[in-house]
């Protein structure tokens, strides 16, 4: 348990994100006494509720969750939650914020809970408020950007007003058991790193399949697609973990600088070359979703296969393949040796009821413990972006054709 008193402010504290995975988080945490002393929740966002409303409105998000809503415990965590009435533009908002703030010596984590739309606001208001300094931190969400020039205009705003350091870039799928088990199986064990080689592995293949198909997001997949909503934004960076290097430490930014090593060394396709290494296709039926346009041509799965540049698996495959309405749900690596022996590594490994509530859990509680080696480093986010941008405009281009597949059968590659 953490000692220092800790201050969470989430801008958007009324939105989804609040109540589908930081409140029931929280709530676990508090449940295993593994928040600190003087711990508490301030919310901020432009819903006209009281704080008692507030408090009603989380009472109302927790009792979606079965075993929160019986428990005993909830009235005594919902008195950590406090309540600033405010639009992120305004900036009365902040001086009220810092009031609610001040007399308190405690660390701050600013948790961005909205649209990067309202980053800059948010980020210029705390400063003339005077809410940014050396005792505080910032928590937000992937993706950053929608390609690498959006990415460098955000993490240059962060940059403003932040050292590296205080910053908390969050990506669920790196907070998941099964890359917690893969890095202690690749680095534990002295005797793989012999064998974790070009001479020995054939190929290596990340697989993210959804059995579900892309139900209410039509709208929200229209503006990305599959390769940047998942293949940028969560498959290169666990791509990392089982191609990088081993790292001088086994935690904080020792594992951070080993990633962005390796994603450093990654090939980068020009567009012309994208349709030699990257396949495309949409399920039948998705333009029928509401939000989605007739004629759309965004892909619901993707296959890319990439190189290293350098190290000891240069020249090695490693396909990141991504679908919706797959025929089953699958998310794993596998490594394949040239003995055609496999090593499969499943990224859920525990079954639990609530899987965002364990990964935010995770987030939370290394976030508050000032350890940033499940977090996303400024390099790793434009490296990736890097090495995905020339396939998406190949792909807009339709240098890479749309190809379509059958709900609940594995495309024709």
């Amino acid at each position: 348990m953490q000692k220092d008193p800790i201050s969470l402010v989430v801008f958007g504290a009324t939105g989804d994100l609040m109540a589908r995975k930081i409140l029931p988080s929280l709530f676990y945490l508090y449940k295993e006494k593994k928040l600190p002393r003087g711990f508490r929740v301030i919310g901020v966002s432009r819903r006209d509720i009281s704080e008692e409303g507030f408090r009603g409105k989380m009472r109302d998000a927790a009792g979606k969750f079965d075993e929160i809503a019986k428990d005993k415990r909830l009235a005594g965590f919902l008195k950590l939650f406090y309540f600033v009435k405010g639009y992120f533009r305004d900036r009365y908002t902040y001086e009220d914020l810092k009031r609610v703030l001040e007399g308190h010596d405690h660390k701050i984590f600013f948790y961005l809970a909205v649209a990067p739309k309202f980053y800059k606001h948010v980020l210029e208001n705390m400063q003339k408020a005077g809410l940014i300094h050396q005792n505080m931190f910032l928590l937000v969400e992937k993706p950053i950007g929608l390609d690498l020039t959006d990415a460098r205009e955000i993490e240059k705003l962060f940059a403003k007003y932040f050292k590296e350091e205080q910053i908390y870039r969050i990506d669920h799928y790196l907070a998941k058991s099964g890359m917690d088990e893969l890095f202690d199986f690749r680095f534990r064990k002295k005797f793989l790193e012999d064998i974790w080689t070009r001479e020995y592995i054939s190929s290596i293949e990340l697989k993210l399949w959804e059995k579900k198909d892309v139900g209410t997001r039509g709208e929200f997949y229209e503006g990305v697609g599959a390769l940047r909503d998942v293949g940028q934004n969560h498959m290169l960076a666990m791509l990392a973990y089982v191609a990088m290097n081993r790292p001088k430490a086994f935690h904080g930014e020792a594992v951070r600088k080993a990633r962005a090593e390796l994603l450093r060394t990654l090939k980068i396709y020009n567009i012309r070359q994208a349709k030699h290494f990257a396949y495309r296709a949409q399920y039948e039926g998705y333009r029928e979703t509401k939000g989605v346009k007739r004629n759309s041509k965004v892909e619901t799965f993707f296959r890319v296969t990439a190189f290293l540049r350098l190290g000891k698996l240069k020249g090695v495959p490693i396909t990141i393949e991504s679908g919706k309405a797959m025929p089953e749900n699958c998310k794993e690596f596998v490594v394949n040796f040239k003995d055609r022996k496999q090593i499969i590594f499943p990224i859920e490994t525990h079954a639990v009821k609530y899987q965002y509530v364990e990964e935010y859990k995770k987030i939370l509680a290394y976030a508050f413990a000032e350890d940033d080696s499940i977090f996303l480093g400024r390099d790793e986010v434009l490296e990736s972006w890097k090495f995905v941008d020339s396939i998406v405009l190949a792909f807009k281009k339709n240098l890479v054709p749309l190809k379509f597949y059958e709900p609940d059968h594995y495309p024709k590659i």
